[in-house]
């Protein structure tokens, strides 16, 4: 089965053609392809490309599809044909829920900087241990849990204000 994907991300389109064949995606876009052994166990997803295998788990909701892939989370919307150009863009300085659990602890703090791979929280979700990291070298503006919340899904944990200077 093959289809037109159109998603937008951080306000951009993305247009791609998937073509799927068992556990067998192929993802092409304009500037290239990626194909991948994928498997799903409930929320997760595994894929596996050449040498290298990532976990990543996803949720839908009404805004569109929540991926979260090695300590980030992407919103990816789903375009309709009929929608209205100019949805609403993701702002990159928002450190989103990686997955639905309890704060297990907080690194960042107001006012802090932070270079982009710093610890800032750890979550625990069934048993693990997830650590979400900065995605931008900046200052942290808010954080708006503390160790012992519970977190769903694509809720904001975190502001930060990029560099001066940095792409965000």
């Amino acid at each position: 089965m093959s289809r037109h994907v159109g998603l937008r991300y951080g306000g951009k389109p993305l247009d791609a053609r998937l073509t799927l064949r068992g556990g067998e995606a192929l993802l092409s876009r304009e500037d290239g392809s990626m194909e991948a052994t994928v498997s799903r166990d409930g929320p997760w997803i595994e894929l596996r490309a050449g040498e290298r295998t990532a976990r990543a788990a996803t949720a839908r909701d009404a805004r569109g599809i929540w991926v979260s892939l090695e300590g980030r989370v992407y919103l990816f919307e789903i375009e309709h044909r009929h929608a209205a150009v100019g949805l609403e863009e993701v702002s990159s300085g928002e450190v989103r829920a990686p997955m639905t659990g309890r704060v297990a602890a907080v690194e960042a703090r107001p006012g802090a900087l932070v270079q982009e791979g710093d610890l800032l929280l750890t979550i625990e979700a069934m048993k693990m241990e997830f650590k979400v990291t900065a995605p931008m070298t900046g200052t942290v503006l808010e954080v708006t849990i503390a160790a012992g919340d519970r977190v769903d899904l694509g809720q904001i944990l975190a502001r930060i204000e990029p560099r001066q200077g940095d792409p965000e």
